[in-house]
């Protein structure tokens, strides 16, 4: 286990829902309150809360994807290993990038889901039509 105190935990596990001010009323006020005489929780409500400036800094400017970093991953994506270029496919119809794989393997895993569905459906009403 951790040597952190469990008070400690449980506080710095709130620390997030504190800086982004969804942690309000009587539960804002036990965290703050332990933090002014913990130095360890200040500490990390310090960095929890540069943390937090960061990643708003990079909602308002965020930042550029280096050029030709398209071209390098669909580069990536046509050669390679056997096994690469078979989990290409896959991944282009889970991310969409392949309409048509995804609405062949989206008809397929409906279809047999629903036949297997049907199947225990059917096997149950068996089964107790067997038992009366």
């Amino acid at each position: 286990m951790s040597d952190t105190p469990r008070f400690c935990r449980e506080a710095q596990a709130q620390l997030p829902f504190l800086v982004s001010g969804e942690l309000t009323g009587w539960g804002a006020r036990v965290v703050r309150a332990h933090v002014k005489r913990c130095t360890e929780c200040s500490a990390e409500l310090a960095r929890q809360e540069q943390l937090s400036s960061a990643l708003a800094s990079l909602r308002e400017s965020p930042p550029e994807p280096p050029p030709g970093l398209l071209d390098d991953l669909l580069q990536r994506a046509r050669g390679g290993s056997l096994r690469e270029r078979a989990a290409v496919p896959a991944r282009g119809a889970v991310s969409g990038a392949r309409p048509a794989m995804s609405v062949a393997f989206l008809t397929v895993g409906a279809a047999a889901s629903t036949g297997l569905g049907y199947a225990a459906w059917k096997g149950a009403r068996w089964a107790l039509s067997k038992r009366q």
